[in-house]
């Protein structure tokens, strides 16, 4: 930088330069003497591309007037700069391509930055190209990219993710000054839908029980598919051989399982259920496979014998039917098989308390001691079918048995009487039965038919009898009256038999003893009397 002063003389015009402004001094300084501006240290215009300054021109060497002028100093870029990938973020030079898809399918870019000046020449003009590709079984490159933009494409349609599912292609990118850098792109190969799923055996086998719960597992079946992600993901059905829908299939999708479960009940003893053939279905959203699981029931002793009928009524019999008389047969049957169906008759004991009756294995009941209708009228027996199974079942039956009436009970005294006649009263007189009633009531066990009305008379057998009358009121009722006064001291109590007969067919008969009690009256005075004692004194 140079300035001059005309009108001044030539010591006047002796000039000193200075330099201001950012960088002067540090990167720049001037020749104060003539206004050479030099750089102090290497410029890099990728830092800065131009610096501004103002320099300053006095006169007087440095004393007199001052003059300026603004100095813009621009950096020339040169080719220093090699092409650089820049990843900002994790993955960033990371591109997906499905795999099977054709040649000329644009996966990513890659893009390259340098520092050098776009303007200048061709020190920033990026071209790219493969340095390190990856080659198929046959030697031919399974990746190009765009020399000028940087695009990675596919070149053969062989991509399998299920073979390699990441590829790492090494880019080299180029300036015009012949400065390059590279960058490794990671090519991963996402899923499509080309695998079906597979089952893992043909066919399976599994057996159950008839008496399986609903819900209860019976088998498993399993597949695989080559896909993953969604493409995987599979559900299986039951397509055949379970028209009556007795099974259910449970899709374990985390684990790539069917479980087959029981739905309905199984019945052994229906034919068609005692094996299943079922086509099982596995499929993802395009493709699916068949297996067959074949399921062998077992018998189970889920049957309890069944009467049929489960009521009978024996009629009725009299009591005195001899021993090994038939009340009924009754008939059980077991829809089990083998042990399961097989049973024995028996009775309840607490139908049969007295063990009146028995059964025999054909299912014949038959008295099996003496009946009393007295003690029981009707019996109602539980007859038990229980068969052979683990654990056992039991069906009942009812057999009603009535026991009609034989006359076979005389008449008996309602009550235990106790009659008491008081001494020295005056006859006759009605002898009383107990503290409420004057009369003797007659009671039979038998029916109404084998019962009254009665007879009821005294029988001379002893002289007591002659000093009391009975009267039969002839509706089961008599009536006793004392004939004479009595005399406690001389006999305390008299002894009346009473003989009762029913109207029964043959007529029976029974006599009871009636205790006639004579009470005592105060009806003597004192008399003297005395006693001798002995008193031993024991030393």
């Amino acid at each position: 930088v140079s300035a001059t002063d005309p009108d001044q003389e030539a010591d006047q015009r002796a000039v000193r330069y200075s330099l201001h402004g950012q960088g002067a001094g540090s990167e720049f300084t001037i020749d104060e003497m003539n206004g050479r501006i030099f750089a102090q240290r290497r410029l890099d215009r990728e830092v800065r591309s131009a610096w501004q300054f103002l320099v300053l021109a006095t006169d007087e060497n440095g004393a007199g007037l001052t003059g300026f002028a603004d100095v813009l100093v621009e950096v020339q870029d040169i080719n220093d700069n090699a092409p650089v990938f820049l990843c900002a973020t994790d993955n960033c030079f990371l591109g997906h391509v499905p795999e099977n898809s054709p040649a000329d399918t644009s996966i990513m870019e890659m893009r390259a930055t340098d520092l050098d000046d776009p303007k200048a020449g061709k020190n920033a003009v990026l071209t790219y190209k493969i340095v390190q590709n990856v080659r198929n079984e046959i030697n031919l490159n399974l990746f190009s990219i765009n020399p000028a933009t940087g695009t990675i494409y596919t070149v053969l349609r062989s991509l399998d993710r299920e073979v390699v599912d990441r590829y790492l292609v090494v880019v080299e990118a180029r300036d015009g000054g012949g400065l390059s850098g590279t960058g490794t792109a990671t090519i991963v190969v996402s899923d499509v839908n080309d695998h079906p799923p597979v089952f893992t055996q043909r066919v399976y086998m599994a057996s159950m029980p008839e008496n399986l719960d609903i819900n209860s597992e019976v088998v498993v079946v399993a597949a695989t598919d080559g896909d993953e992600g969604e493409n995987s993901v599979m559900t299986f059905s039951i397509i055949g051989g379970d028209e009556d829908r007795k099974f259910f299939i449970e899709t374990d999708k985390v684990n790539r399982r069917g479980i087959v479960r029981l739905k309905k009940k199984i019945d052994f003893e229906k034919p068609h259920e005692r094996t299943f053939n079922l086509t099982v279905k596995v499929e993802d959203a395009d493709f699916f496979s068949l297996a067959y699981c074949i399921i062998q029931v077992e018998d189970s002793n889920d049957h309890t014998p069944v009467f049929f009928p489960q009521f009978y009524e024996a009629g009725s019999m009299f009591e005195d039917v001899p021993v090994g008389t038939i009340v009924a047969q009754v008939t059980a049957l077991d829809l089990d098989s083998g042990q399961n169906g097989r049973f024995t008759y028996s009775i309840a004991p607490e139908s049969d308390p007295f063990q009146q009756f028995l059964v025999d294995k054909s299912g014949w009941v038959v008295v099996a001691d003496s009946l009393d209708r007295e003690k029981m009228s009707q019996h109602r027996l539980i007859i038990l079918a229980t068969d052979m199974g683990s654990p056992a079942l039991t069906g009942s039956a009812i057999v009603l048995v009535t026991v009609q009436d034989v006359n076979d009970n005389g008449p008996e005294f309602e009550a235990q009487y106790r009659p008491i006649v008081w001494e020295n009263t005056i006859a006759p007189q009605v002898v009383h039965m107990n503290d409420t009633s004057i009369l003797l009531h007659v009671i039979d066990r038998d029916t109404s038919s084998n019962g009254g009305p009665f007879s009821i008379r005294l029988l001379m057998l002893t002289s007591d009898v002659t000093n009391f009358n009975l009267t039969d009121l002839r509706n089961g009722s008599a009536m006793i009256t004392a004939l004479r006064s009595f005399d406690r001291e001389q006999q305390k109590q008299y002894l009346l038999p009473v003989l009762m007969i029913d109207s029964g067919s043959p007529p029976m008969s029974s006599t009871s003893t009636l205790t006639v009690i004579i009470g005592d009256k105060n009806d003597h005075p004192h008399a003297p009397g005395h006693i001798e004692f002995i008193v031993y004194n024991l030393h």
